[in-house]
């Protein structure tokens, strides 16, 4: 029955980024402090995909670390000697490992049904596992797949090596779970789930929650009626950065990690997707399109004497023909 789970909504919003004709950079939210001056550019060593494979930008030039042609969503271990990726097939993927060279490949799940590829029985035994995370305390690692279920839910990775358990925190709600994060400690995980609406089935968007591994305890995050997603725990624990929807625009927003707080809008771009944190906290990378590609992107982040966010000026990392925006980034530690 898992081969019939359905994909991230976030591809459907990514596809609406790239429908969207970019608006003009707008004056700063009111609730922001004023912005700090540009930094320099920082030094980073980021993974994206393109094209079904795993590059890294090395805060000069892109490098090529995979040749497979079926990769994507790579995250790096918490000490960045390695990287986790899936690789995808006839209706299934499965979760993989690699040296952060990309060679001594290694396999943590097996998807990939027995019998007939296109046969029913085939499709309906086909599992997706999607979105890994590595956690920053150590080796674990959370997916989304839809083992045994219809939905996509959190499975969790105790140590490489060990089986998957599924989170049941993520399965209150009762539906797709996509883009898992671990807080700092690796005792939490926010990640992005679709509500639907009351009155009309077709109307869904994903709203923001997190739960606590050791007593399973849901919280919700950011709950809006117009979507948010890409949830991403800053290194510091203090806030979640996530992609926050406005009528059509989608943008760069923050939050209080800790459940008190507004949320405080970052960009005004309105075509934003996957922030991930520089590692030292000192600012956010993400995907933004020009109508025809996505290109990285970083904006500094500080707080005031009063705990705002400040931020500064959107500055250009790199940008590539062909970047899986849905994949995303990830900022090597």
């Amino acid at each position: 029955m898992s081969g019939r789970g359905l994909r991230p909504l976030r591809f459907l919003v990514v596809l609406a980024c790239l429908a969207l004709v970019p608006a003009a950079c707008g004056s700063p939210d009111p609730a922001l402090s004023q912005p700090a001056a540009a930094a320099a550019q920082p030094a980073a060593k980021i993974l994206f995909a393109q094209k079904g494979d795993i590059y890294e930008w090395d805060g000069s030039s892109i490098h090529q670390l995979t040749k497979l042609g079926d990769a994507s969503y790579p995250r790096w271990s918490s000490d960045g000697s390695q990287f986790v990726f899936v690789r995808s097939g006839d209706a299934y993927s499965d979760i993989w490992t690699a040296n952060a060279d990309g060679s001594a490949l290694k396999q943590l799940t097996r998807d990939q049904p027995t019998g007939q590829i296109g046969t029913l029985d085939y499709v309906n035994n086909a599992v997706w596992a999607l979105d890994p995370v590595w956690s920053r305390a150590g080796d674990d690692i959370a997916f989304v797949s839809d083992r045994g279920t219809p939905q996509n839910y959190v499975w969790l990775i105790r140590g490489v090596g060990s089986n998957a358990v599924r989170v049941p925190g993520s399965t209150v709600n009762g539906d797709n779970v996509e883009h898992p994060d671990f807080s700092p400690d690796g005792k939490q995980l926010v990640f992005a789930q679709r509500v639907q609406s009351q009155t009309n089935s077709l109307d869904r968007w994903t709203q923001i929650w997190k739960v606590d591994l050791t007593t399973g305890q849901l919280s919700p995050v950011v709950k809006t009626d117009s979507g948010s997603f890409d949830p991403a725990w800053s290194p510091d624990g203090k806030w979640i950065a996530y992609v926050g929807r406005t009528g059509t625009a989608d943008d760069l927003w923050v939050i209080p990690a800790q459940g008190s707080g507004q949320a405080v809008k970052l960009t005004s771009t309105g075509n934003v997707v996957s922030p991930t944190w520089a590692p030292d906290g000192s600012g956010i990378a993400f995907l933004q399109t020009d109508g025809v590609t996505f290109q990285a992107s970083f904006i500094s982040f500080s707080v005031d004497a009063s705990g705002a966010p400040q931020v500064g000026k959107v500055q250009n990392l790199f940008t590539a023909p062909q970047i899986d925006a849905v994949s995303g980034l990830s900022w090597a530690p």
